[in-house]
């Protein structure tokens, strides 16, 4: 699940980013492709590690979703297929074309819901820090580092959904002093 998670979908995300992706100089339309592709291998590799716990759960007789890593790891990989699902809306958005939403506003929307998915993703990975398992296996400088890791990768996140999809604001540039009493007076003011 953390490779499904944390490096896939990560991986997916950055495609589009101008600072942290291998193929910057691709056409918008290919890093799309290759989004798809990297999230579907995501979602498989998710649902791969989902039945595996669930199964191991069953074998050993244990409860699911007892603790804050399980309940919210329900969380994320429901919000995740949901998520999945939006993108395949936003691909071929001709299915939806009755709805009359722009493609604007789905892809700003996609793009929200994405990093909710990751956030949610980086939360449930924190809680498996916190497991008996992963103490028992990881010690002081390992734990903050992966702490620190994980921390990182959400930065860049939202760095760049943040960047790339929320409104530039606008410097209003002062007018020009065109007059020689402007001039004059501008002059007084800052001495």
């Amino acid at each position: 699940m953390a490779i499904a998670m944390g490096l896939l979908m990560f991986e997916a995300i950055t495609v589009f980013s101008p600072s942290s992706s291998l193929i910057v100089s691709w056409q918008r339309s290919t890093k799309a492709n290759i989004h798809g592709f990297m999230i579907a291998a995501s979602m498989c590799a998710a649902i791969a590690g989902f039945i595996v716990i669930y199964y191991n759960k069953e074998l050993n007789n244990k409860e699911h979703f007892t603790t804050w890593h399980g309940t919210m790891g329900l969380i994320t990989f429901v919000w995740a297929c949901v998520q999945c699902t939006g993108g395949v809306l936003l691909k071929y958005n001709w299915l939806i074309s009755s709805w009359k939403i722009r493609l604007a506003d789905m892809k700003l929307y996609h793009a929200t819901a994405g990093l909710c998915a990751f956030t949610f993703v980086s939360v449930t990975i924190v809680l498996a820090l916190f497991s008996d398992w992963f103490n028992s296996v990881a010690m002081g400088t390992t734990w903050w580092g992966a702490f620190a890791t994980l921390g990182c990768l959400s930065l860049m996140v939202m760095q760049q959904i943040t960047t790339a999809y929320l409104p530039q604001s606008r410097i209003i540039k002062p007018k020009p002093i065109t007059s020689k009493q402007d001039k004059r007076k501008e002059r007084k003011k800052q001495k």
